[in-house]
């Protein structure tokens, strides 16, 4: 009996360490996607800068847009996807241990003994499977925390992105009126 306790305990960490193993994953999966998004976002501004002075500006403006809108496509995306992923591997992770925690009380609960000593193994072997629930919980709610943080800095990369282009399509106009006005 101890030694299956011992070896449920043992699983339920190493599922444990999996799910944050995988979460760090995802969340570097995220920044490097967040960083390629914005070279390439940089990239683009450079080739509208470059290309703004022979286009006109009602197509400067278009082209942003459809650049803007496909960005924000892609964001959205794979905000939901990371999402979507993160709470399907939580969903599992926690049904799992939870079919660990109700074995191991199924273990306990068939091998009770009246006597003093075993209600002191199984006290403690409550006490346990309750540390074991508490830590299942806090980790759940660290990776509810990660998921809202990682929601709000892409949305406000998406915001500081959005910012970026209208700053460049408003310096472009100016420049354009003050070349047209310096011509007349």
């Amino acid at each position: 009996m101890i030694i299956n306790i011992i070896i449920i305990i043992i699983i339920i960490i190493i599922i444990i360490i999996i799910i944050i193993i995988i979460i760090i994953i995802i969340i570097i999966i995220i920044i490097i996607i967040i960083i390629i998004i914005i070279i390439i976002i940089i990239i683009i501004i450079i080739i509208i800068i470059v290309i703004v002075i022979i286009i006109i500006i009602i197509i400067i403006i278009i082209i942003i847009i459809i650049i803007i809108i496909i960005i924000i496509i892609i964001v959205v995306v794979v905000v939901v996807v990371v999402v979507v992923v993160v709470v399907v591997v939580v969903v599992v992770a926690l049904v799992l241990v939870l079919a660990l925690l109700l074995r191991l009380h199924r273990i306990i609960s068939s091998s009770i003994v009246i006597s003093n000593s075993s209600s002191i193994i199984v006290t403690i072997t409550n006490n346990i499977v309750m540390v074991v629930i508490v830590v299942i919980i806090i980790i759940s709610v660290i990776i509810i925390i990660i998921i809202v943080i990682v929601i709000v800095v892409v949305l406000l990369l998406v915001v500081v992105i959005v910012i970026i282009v209208v700053i460049v399509i408003l310096i472009m106009n100016n420049f354009n009126n003050r070349k047209s006005s310096f011509l007349q």
